[in-house]
């Protein structure tokens, strides 16, 4: 855990001893994982503690933040790439919802055409994972977007589990340039404004995982709740991070974000 692995990456700057080590690592779809950490033997424990409390440890270095010093929430652009046909209604809904949520400036792109190689004909969906490499490949290289989300009104899926074809709201890589959402799975059997309220806090969920954080149900109703499989636990949340993901969200990228502690939907939607 990253504490622990913080820990004992300070006390190995301040000696230098060998010792057995055992690394572990696993992830799911959104990039989510963990990795072990290092077995001691306990004179080998008792000795690095002696030495560490003789000599200053070494701060472990940190990873530079993602944007240049001085950069504004809203000199950072997130580019919505509709896949296909995408209502303009939805695309401004998304557009102020994320302006509203982390301060970006929001614009849209020209449709293009959903890609033939991300379709799965046997459920006739598109995959999720294939749409952000199309995104990532098409997309990010000409869209002068530090952020490019992929919306659109088909069905996505992605490869779960015992699951060959399980179908999600929408999908990031941790720590990437692209995201995908649908409103396939938002939309069903509820109004137009709980529709676009799932949608909004669907595409903030997914930039968060793209702008590093994984997973984090320490709080309810926080923005980076799993949804467990469910749109019921997307009505749950805010839209908005919470406190904690909007500091590691700044810590990520060295930009100030807005102290948004919900979504204004009125002023979101529109009305």
């Amino acid at each position: 855990m990253p504490t622990g692995r913080t820990a004992r990456a300070r006390i190995d700057s301040a000696v230098m001893i060998l010792a057995s080590r055992r690394d572990r690592g696993d992830g799911d779809g959104d990039g989510d994982g963990c990795a072990g950490g290092r077995a001691w033997d306990h004179q080998g424990v008792r000795a690095l503690v002696i030495v560490a409390l003789a000599f200053p440890a070494v701060a472990a270095a940190q990873p530079a933040p993602r944007f240049a010093s001085g950069t504004r929430a809203a000199d950072v652009a997130v580019c919505l790439q509709p896949l296909g046909k995408v209502d303009a209604a939805t695309l401004g809904v998304v557009e102020r919802g994320v302006a509203a949520a982390f301060g970006f400036t929001a614009r849209r792109l020209p449709k293009i055409a959903l890609p033939r190689a991300a379709y799965y004909p046997p459920r006739k969906r598109y995959r999720a994972d294939q749409l952000l490499d199309h995104l990532q490949a098409e997309v990010v290289p000409t869209a002068g977007c530090a952020l490019v989300l992929g919306v659109t009104t088909v069905d996505i899926s992605v490869t779960k589990d015992d699951h060959p074809d399980w179908g999600i709201l929408g999908l990031a890589r941790l720590d990437s340039q692209v995201a995908v959402i649908s409103t396939y799975r938002t939309r069903r059997g509820v109004s137009t404004r709980v529709s676009r309220q799932r949608t909004v806090k669907v595409a903030t969920h997914e930039l968060g995982h793209a702008l590093g954080l994984p997973h984090d149900d320490s709080v309810a109703g926080c923005m980076m709740n799993d949804a467990g499989g469910t749109v019921r636990t997307v009505d749950r949340e805010s839209g908005a991070p919470c406190r904690h993901e909007r500091e590691a969200i700044e810590a990520r990228t060295g930009v100030d974000l807005p102290d948004v502690a919900a979504l204004d939907w009125d002023v979101v939607l529109g009305r």
